[in-house]
């Protein structure tokens, strides 16, 4: 049994009128946004946030011609043994009959938080791709967003809008507002953050945090080389979270902010267990 999902990618504006984009800035941007799908789809057959190597054989995605008005491609997602994928299991069994669903809700969830927009996801599809490992959806934004940064390339520079559809609902538009968001890494100095950990992963150092003082979970990074104590009270907040007990830790470090002053990541340098 294979499941099947289809996209369309519209360019409109610009050269993408006229059926046409600039020929290197549309080359990266088709390698950009199909790479970001790539990636979150070898994540659902595998479990693994792809660095480098082959993609699985569980997954194939393709890319159809261009089609008169505007500039338009369909993209096409084959999910072979639905049964075998990673999020089947790590969702549960009965998510084999909504395998294509929860796939759309982990691609439209990452687009979104990546390009700075509400996740806007149904409950129970948020309550679904809860049950994924911890940090998993954190690293898998940090993962997307170099290229889904190229596949802005074309945006003012051939073409306004990229509207990316499954069938005919629209899921996000790229446009400028988002290139900016995307491309801004505008760092702070150094800030200290009463913060609680709602996930964690250890081995790519992403993460997201509760921060009490504007109300609202960011993410953050965690580098390697950071001392023992820093990584303890990570994961002592994290098990208290879990756990329903007080959670909040210090943590020092700077902001990752976008143009508009919204704070995209957390990047710590140091965290404290509570005295």
């Amino acid at each position: 049994m294979t499941f099947e999902l289809k996209y369309r990618l519209t360019y409109e504006g610009g050269e993408a009128d006229n059926n046409r984009l600039p020929a290197h800035q549309g080359a990266i941007s088709l390698e950009g946004i199909t790479w970001s799908f790539d990636l979150l789809a070898h994540y659902a057959a595998t479990g693994r946030i792809r660095a480098r190597g082959e993609l699985s054989p569980l997954v194939r995605l393709y890319l159809s011609p261009a089609r008169q008005g505007s500039y338009i491609h369909d993209l096409t997602v084959f999910l072979t043994e639905p049964n075998n994928l990673f999020l089947t299991t790590a969702i549960g069994s009965y998510a084999v009959a909504t395998i294509g669903q929860v796939v759309n809700s982990l691609v439209v969830s990452t687009f979104r938080q990546v390009c700075g927009l509400a996740e806007d996801l149904a409950q129970k599809d948020d309550q679904r791709l809860s049950r994924l490992p911890s940090g998993d959806r954190e690293a898998l934004i940090d993962k997307v967003e170099a290229p889904m940064k190229r596949a802005h390339a074309v945006i003012e520079d051939g073409a306004s809008t990229l509207l990316i559809k499954k069938g005919y609902t629209p899921l996000l538009t790229l446009d400028a507002a988002t290139k900016a968001y995307v491309n801004a890494d505008l760092l702070t100095d150094e800030k200290v953050w009463m913060a609680s950990v709602g996930a964690y992963n250890a081995n790519s150092g992403n993460g997201r945090v509760y921060l009490p003082a504007i109300g609202k979970t960011v993410p953050f990074f965690a580098p390697k080389g950071l001392d023992a104590n820093t990584y303890a009270a990570i994961s002592l907040s994290l098990d208290r979270y879990v756990n329903g007990l007080g959670s909040i830790i210090e943590m020092a470090g700077t902001e990752s902010l976008s143009l508009d002053g919204r704070i995209k990541k957390l990047i710590i340098s140091r965290a404290f267990k509570p005295n």
